[in-house]
């Protein structure tokens, strides 16, 4: 009788990486863990490394080193590469990401589609998949969608990141105006379609998420507004975003902020919401949407009283930033979602708006555009740390 040939996947999951192995570690197997995440942070961060090179950047003994690297091809974690370049003794051999295996299942939901793609272990994508939904869209598209991408590709899914408008606390989203969804167990209906690790992430904490990802140096907080259809805000400190007591920190879009767009009516009943004023719906009309071809925005910032509206909007905004700004004192401040789509007109304005009227005692922080990047990068480092540890995970070098 032929036994069956365990494969990485079975051998991660009862790895230390895999899930509830908190509980059953000891001391020791707690130290070797993180001696393997150390290992595979550098692996993925190093564009050349061999064994000795880990050993010397990590200080463990070259055995260590070697019996870690040969845990992690093991697991499909990392492969061995092409000989590196001699230093004067014999070349050893590179240790690299394995790319070719292991992906995670970024998610993101918009009010009438879902994108769906693969992410290697280096983020970048190796599938992505797009389904319209005019009507809008209901949880068990998300669940069916999610469900049959991580049956078709089983083994190789390490998780599933989904990003979604309104409030969520990383299982359940709580409430979208948006979407109009309340209390959607969203984490559970896509486990039951596949058995994998999930997450929930909000449409503003993914984005800055992907914006950290540029950080070349610890310790960046930093400010993020995210303008679409709806409008929120979230702080990133050293790469992590502040989630707030009740998982609701930076749900500004429907919070006025005074200003001549103080009577005008919002969605959800109230008036003066930032949404109803700075949303790119508000400033560019009801055929705005966040799927809309950056050829369509630009048409409609053409139509008549699109000017006066885009200037009330960073009116808005720069009221809002003035007063995020003083509580949370970032060192830098990013508008992400659709809104570089409004061109450096509107930027500027935000700026002149901001230090115009600017409160004593209160910083100035650079105000800029979103890096130009895959969104669904943040979200992916996101849930990967979350399985192994470690982000790995770093923009694409920009085209030469």
């Amino acid at each position: 009788m032929r036994t069956a040939v365990e494969g990485p996947r079975a051998r991660l999951d009862r790895s230390v990486f895999g899930g509830g192995a908190d509980g059953l570690l000891d001391g020791k197997g707690k130290i070797r863990r993180d001696h393997l995440r150390r290992a595979l942070a550098l692996i993925g961060s190093e564009d050349s490394v061999t064994r000795a090179t880990l050993a010397r950047l990590t200080g463990l003994t070259t055995a260590t080193t070697s019996s870690l690297v040969n845990e992690l091809i093991a697991l499909g974690l990392v492969i061995e590469g092409e000989q590196a370049a001699s230093t004067g003794g014999k070349p050893g051999t590179r240790v690299e990401l394995n790319r070719a295996f292991y992906v995670v299942c970024v998610v993101i939901v918009r009010a009438q589609s879902i994108e769906a793609a693969l992410l290697d272990l280096s983020g970048s994508r190796v599938l992505t998949r797009v389904t319209s939904h005019e009507s809008g869209v209901a949880p068990s598209d998300v669940a069916r969608m999610t469900g049959d991408l991580v049956r078709e590709f089983s083994d190789r899914v390490l998780a599933v990141c989904l990003q979604s408008p309104g409030v969520t606390d990383g299982a359940v989203v709580r409430e979208s105006v948006l979407l109009g969804w309340k209390d959607v167990p969203l984490a559970d209906l896509v486990r039951a379609e596949g058995d994998v690790p999930v997450v929930i992430l909000n449409d503003a904490d993914g984005e800055a998420l992907t914006e950290a990802a540029f950080d070349q140096t610890d310790g960046v907080q930093r400010l993020v507004l995210r303008m679409g259809e709806g409008i929120g805000a979230a702080v990133t400190i050293d790469g992590r975003v502040l989630p707030g007591a009740t998982s609701r920190a930076g749900e500004i879009g429907h919070v006025a902020f005074g200003g001549n767009g103080s009577r005008v009516r919002c969605r959800c009943g109230g008036y003066g919401c930032i949404e109803a004023v700075a949303s790119l719906t508000a400033v560019l009309g009801e055929d705005f949407h966040d799927e809309l071809e950056p050829d369509g925005v630009r048409a409609l910032l053409r139509a008549d009283s699109a000017e006066e509206r885009m200037l009330l909007a960073a009116e808005a905004v720069a009221a809002a930033l003035r007063i995020l700004s003083g509580l949370t004192d970032p060192h830098e401040i990013a508008i992400v979602g659709r809104a570089p789509l409004l061109g450096e007109e509107f930027l500027s304005a935000v700026r002149d708006g901001f230090e115009t009227n600017r409160p004593k005692g209160t910083a100035s922080p650079p105000i800029r555009f979103a890096h130009d990047s895959d969104p669904a990068l943040g979200p992916g480092r996101h849930v990967l740390e979350r399985v192994l540890g470690v982000s790995l995970m770093r923009p694409a070098a920009p085209a030469v």
